[in-house]
């Protein structure tokens, strides 16, 4: 059974407010980890320009402080599923849960022994102008709950 988290991706409190959400979008599209970017995907934005789009969004609304993103963590348990499943699973999981109202780039890694999948996506809906909330708690009660029902 795969195991599921969320990290905030706050704003960074020295030099480019936006850091760790570039920071991240780099990490999880890192070519030696995810097969030269096959294993890479993308919602409402291009893999290659999220970070910019994303920031777009933000000023479009004038949310460019304080939350700056999340990041989703899908892990596999050894042998659960290749390469192609682990993908099929970590887009249609972004696409159910982000609702087509926010920019977010996905990606599975291969490089332990166990795929594991990323998720980061911007804090601000493109749509609505709304930052996204995830309380302490809510993940763990309801949303690692919508992993099983796409399995």
């Amino acid at each position: 059974m795969a195991i599921t988290k969320i990290q905030c991706l706050n704003e960074a409190h020295t030099g480019n407010p936006a850091a760790h959400l570039k920071n991240a979008l780099s990490y999880i599209q890192n070519p030696e980890k995810t097969e030269e970017n096959v294993l890479v995907g993308s919602i409402n934005c291009l893999p290659d320009t999220a970070f910019e789009q994303m920031m777009d969004t933000k000023v479009t609304f004038g949310k460019t402080d304080k939350r700056q993103g999340y990041h989703i963590i899908i892990s596999f348990a050894p042998g659960e599923a290749t390469e192609e499943q682990a993908l099929d699973i970590v887009a249609r999981f972004a696409q159910e849960y982000l609702k087509d109202k926010y920019e977010a780039v996905y990606a599975v890694h291969n490089d332990k022994k166990h795929m594991h999948g990323h998720i980061v996506f911007n804090s601000v809906s493109f749509e609505t102008g709304m930052k996204h909330e995830c309380k302490k708690g809510e993940w763990e009660a309801s949303y690692a709950a919508d992993y099983k029902q796409i399995m």
